[in-house]
């Protein structure tokens, strides 16, 4: 299991992605090593193209925010039209994530809109323009999300913090969404460093930062990585369900978290009701972890299906575009 880390590799990565902004000499003390060597690894990790970076999850719905993934099943489509499309999705400031996948759907676009008639509208745009190439289309809007860190690099549990709690707008004003915006994709950044760019006091920096903690605008300082990197995969699984449940829902959700390699546990309104991301060293690993959660579950889960996403070209997830 993940021969190309050692341990101390291990540590690092298990920790940055509970908080990827835990300053060096309080990660150093948790890994029982110095600042310096700390330090070292970080880089080398970057370096390696492990560690693609430091980002802030903020919670679309304090944002006034709703979330949707569009699945798409394409025909007639060549590499040309793919990356035509694929230029077109990245470029567009609504959508903020893209992950290409095996199984019956081919794309996945995630859009980020203030109501229900900026997604229509959204949707109907790429669907003008390249409907001729789409075989088939379903739509599905996040309801409920905990984010689970990736325990498996200790062998341990995740620790989850749930993303989208409420659709509760909450006012921000132009100070705290430039420091949202540097946050976004380097949640690293010092406020030493943030205060010099927005040419405010780090005093005021770390203030507002832990105002925003406080009202839950950010959900959590994580890593983004390329499993790739260390011989995994990222998969998506689409999850049938029986019945509705908040039993079932809250045995199912701590039964992903202790498996620790579970990263998303998604609530969704649409032709399905859950879906799970999660790092995996296999397809058939994958496969054996969903026969055996269906085993357990027999009276809520009906099916399910496994797709593979072998390419994230738009993936920072940064949800400051809109503000």
């Amino acid at each position: 299991m993940i021969k190309e880390l050692d341990l101390l590799d291990k540590k690092i990565l298990y920790e940055l992605d509970i908080n990827s902004r835990q300053p060096l000499t309080v990660l150093s003390k948790k890994v029982g090593k110095s600042r310096n060597v700390i330090e070292y690894r970080i880089k080398k990790l970057q370096e390696k193209g492990i560690i693609q970076g430091f980002v802030t999850l903020l919670d679309a719905g304090k944002l006034g925010l709703t979330v949707w993934n569009v699945y798409l099943e394409f025909q007639n489509l060549d590499s040309k039209k793919e990356k035509e499309i694929i230029n077109y999705l990245k470029n567009n400031s609504k959508i903020w994530w893209v992950g290409l996948t095996t199984g019956k759907w081919n794309l996945i676009y995630s859009i980020f809109v203030k109501n229900i008639k900026e997604f229509y509208n959204t949707v109907t745009d790429f669907n003008s323009k390249f409907g001729n190439y789409i075989l088939n289309q379903s739509l599905a809007a996040h309801v409920d999300v905990e984010v689970i860190s990736r325990g498996y690099f200790l062998n341990k549990p995740g620790l989850s913090v749930e993303w989208y709690k409420e659709f509760k707008s909450i006012s921000l004003d132009e100070v705290d969404k430039k420091i949202l915006k540097e946050l976004a994709t380097n949640a690293r950044i010092s406020s030493i460093e943030l205060a010099k760019k927005l040419n405010l006091s780090p005093r005021i920096i770390s203030y507002r930062i832990k105002e925003l903690l406080k009202k839950e605008v950010i959900t959590r300082f994580r890593l983004q990585l390329n499993v790739k990197k260390f011989n995994y995969g990222f998969y998506k699984i689409i999850i049938y369900l029986k019945t509705i449940s908040k039993d079932y829902d809250i045995q199912l959700k701590e039964y992903c978290r202790q498996l620790g390699n579970i990263v998303h546990y998604e609530k969704k309104i649409g032709p399905w009701m859950l879906e799970l991301e999660l790092d995996s060293e296999s397809y058939e690993k994958v496969n054996e972890l969903m026969k055996v959660m269906k085993e357990k579950f027999p009276e809520y889960i009906k099916s399910y299906e496994i797709m593979l996403v072998y390419d994230e070209p738009k993936g920072e997830l940064d949800l400051t575009q809109q503000l």
